[in-house]
């Protein structure tokens, strides 16, 4: 299948590198990228065929079109070229993670055979330096047929899905939205916010010879790029404000019941009270409801 990837940094040139080790006799990858770099390695590293001097270039005589470009590229992107891909009868897929946007965009360009889709799998590294054959393995990756979408679009879209040794799920791009919003784009806010309180506290130089792994787990989605960040965040502002309120009031509740403890005072032998019971009830709730759902 001949496929065309425009945007070449972490998805990109992972889905690259797992066709390359995984399917390479089947496909023939084209890419194009703003930055050359990232393709000219690719090209050098044999997990692309070609590299095309414009994204109009790239997408000619395309089968499948990926773009895999940042949230608010891909919007323009799909403005850009969707034109040419509609009338060249390829399948345009994509990689955004807030599908909403897409799909209007898409509805727009007439004859656009359009499906969306969203890998779940990441890392906080950035561009094709951090690209990996195993990137996808195992994971779910959100396809979002449109109504403009055929059979042989979808039969495309699953393919490269499978190629990629990741598992496809079906999802409406409203419900995918308000799916992320919780999973991925709040979790990226809450990261940020946390590491910004603390890092710009004065005792942070001395509290970051302590940091360990809880830190560092905590804050790693927002070590991410952050021009991802601003582009999923502005295609998914409604339901992540949706999300943010929720938290607020339930972070607001957790102070309320931590401050609702008593001061244990030193030298003082104090047994643990119904604050702290119910505290700790409140923990193992919180932990119960995360092994039942992930083991």
């Amino acid at each position: 299948m001949r496929l065309s990837i425009i945007g070449f940094g972490l998805i990109g040139g992972s889905v690259a590198r797992a066709l390359a080790a995984r399917d390479a006799g089947r496909w023939h990858v084209t890419t194009w990228s703003r930055s050359q770099e990232g393709p000219q390695e690719g090209l050098a590293d044999g997990v692309v065929d070609a590299v095309a001097p414009s994204a109009e270039d790239a997408v000619s005589g395309a089968e499948l079109v990926l773009l895999a470009a940042t949230p608010l590229a891909n919007v323009e992107l799909v403005r850009a070229l969707g034109p040419a891909i509609a009338s060249s009868g390829a399948t345009l897929f994509d990689v955004t993670s807030a599908q909403g946007v897409m799909a209007r965009a898409a509805a727009e360009v007439p004859g656009l055979r359009h499906v969306g889709g969203h890998p779940m799998a990441g890392v906080e590294a950035s561009g094709y330096a951090a690209a990996r054959a195993d990137l996808f393995a195992g994971r779910p990756w959100i396809v979002l047929p449109s109504p403009s979408a055929g059979p042989d679009d979808l039969e495309r879209a699953h393919a490269l899905v499978a190629a990629c040794g990741a598992r496809a799920i079906a999802l409406e791009p409203w419900e995918h939205d308000r799916l992320v919003a919780a999973t991925s784009h709040l979790p990226l806010v809450v990261a940020a916010a946390l590491a910004e309180a603390v890092t710009t506290a004065d005792s942070w130089p001395e509290a970051a010879r302590l940091a360990a792994g809880g830190w560092r787990d905590t804050t790693r989605v927002a070590r991410g790029d952050p021009d991802l960040g601003v582009g999923m965040i502005a295609l998914n502002r409604d339901e992540i404000l949706a999300w943010l309120d929720r938290f607020a009031a339930t972070l607001a509740s957790w102070r309320e019941q931590v401050a609702s403890i008593p001061p244990v005072a030193a030298g003082t032998a104090r047994a643990a009270g119904d604050p702290e019971r119910q505290l700790r009830e409140r923990f193992a709730q919180v932990r119960a409801a995360l092994v039942e759902r992930n083991g």
